[in-house]
């Protein structure tokens, strides 16, 4: 096994390794897009998207081979990697990907059958097909890199706390954040971590432990697909939606929109972040001249480039707003990933939200908007003491 490790900003040869795997890499290219400068002056007065990642973010990519393999043959080399943040705690601070995740069949279609309630757990579902071989080299690589993340957590400890006292206190304190990580990966891979297979097939075999595991379906879009829902005017400058008289498009501006946003949602999120990324917003005209309105509505580009905290009020749900919303935020946003490239023609277009299985409101957006169910991802706290040696 060969392994790389950069700070920050992965190469353009690693960002177009994961372009060619497609769509099944979004998360973990999306992370490192924003990371090499994707979302920079995106909202003016805000944290540039390269500034919001810690200049101390890990890259790591780990090769099934014992040396660095040339660009002609990377694409054949069964690879994994890691964005690590551990700055970003408690929010996500790994992003995994393994080419193993690779989907040997099509897409299922947006118009699949609906079942009365999907499966949650697809872990197994997911790795069904596999090989023994390839169950054991995806385990390998990615446990390599889970343990290199867990030797870079306990040096990097004590620096925490004096980077971020507010958010990681005492020397003694940040080490508790050493013990464990949360991280983001395909359902399949975390299956897999947690079920080893018979000693004959593997000689380690490693399970690791988890403190908390909740599995999504990931949803994918390509934009030239999405409808036109809204009229084209930039956010910054608020013009009135089409229907809806008393709102104006906006964006998530102030502490107070974020505290806003945060008390709507269980997913941990920090003002930092959420006034540091992409957002659209519909909000109430102020009655009051020089003055803001509420938030009624709105959706940001996560971290990852996926759908981030899509919400409507009460007094505006049922009208379309949420659809209008994520139409809106993915046309505006969905090209901004192509600049981190050196290649100006080479242009993606895809985009993608993470939907609970029991969600069935916003699965109907997603479908409404001709999203594809693909696979299920998920977000996991992994203990440090179970990854072994």
């Amino acid at each position: 096994m060969y392994i790389e490790d950069t700070l920050q900003r992965a190469t353009q040869a690693q960002l177009r390794l994961l372009r060619a795997h497609l769509p099944y890499s979004l998360p973990v290219l999306r992370r490192m897009e924003v990371a090499a400068g994707a979302f920079d002056g995106i909202n003016p007065g805000g944290t540039a998207g390269s500034g919001i990642t810690s200049p101390h973010a890990h890259v790591l990519f780990a090769y099934d081979c014992d040396e660095p393999p040339s660009e002609i043959q990377v694409g054949r080399v069964p690879f994994a990697a890691v964005f690590l943040e551990l700055d970003r705690a408690p929010e996500t601070a790994a992003w995994i990907y393994a080419s193993d995740q690779d989907q040997d069949q099509e897409l299922r279609p947006a118009n699949n059958d609906c079942p009365d309630k999907w499966v949650v757990d697809r872990g197994a579902e997911l790795v069904a097909t596999w090989s023994a071989e390839r169950r054991a080299r995806c385990r390998h690589l990615v446990l390599a890199l889970l343990r290199r993340a867990r030797a870079i957590a306990w040096a990097m400890a004590p620096e925490l706390a004096i980077r971020k006292p507010a958010r990681f206190g005492t020397p003694a304190s940040a080490a508790a954040f050493a013990k464990s990580i949360k991280a983001n990966l395909h359902d399949g891979i975390r299956y897999v971590l947690q079920h080893p297979g018979p000693p004959e097939e593997e000689d380690d075999r490693t399970a690791i432990v988890l403190a908390y595991h909740d599995a999504y379906d990931k949803w994918l879009f390509r934009v030239e697909h999405l409808p036109e829902l809204s009229q084209p005017e930039e956010t910054e400058h608020p013009t009135g939606l089409t229907g809806h008289p008393a709102l104006l498009w906006d964006r998530v501006r102030t502490h107070d929109d974020a505290a806003l946003v945060i008390s709507r949602t269980a997913i941990p999120r920090t003002k930092e972040t959420l006034l540091s990324v992409p957002s659209v917003a519909l909000r109430e005209k102020s009655a009051s001249p020089g003055e803001q309105g509420a938030l009624q509505a709105w959706a940001f580009v996560g971290l990852d480039g996926s759908l981030w905290t899509l919400h409507t009020e009460p007094a505006y749900r049922g009208q379309g707003l949420a659809k209008t919303l994520a139409a809106r935020m993915f046309r505006q946003y969905g090209s901004i990933f192509d600049a981190t490239m050196d290649d100006p023609e080479h242009k993606d277009s895809w985009c993608a939200a993470d939907v609970s299985a029991n969600n069935r409101q916003s699965q109907g957006v997603c479908k409404r908007l001709g999203a594809k169910r693909a696979w299920s991802t998920s977000w996991i706290v992994v203990t440090f003491d179970s990854l072994g040696d």
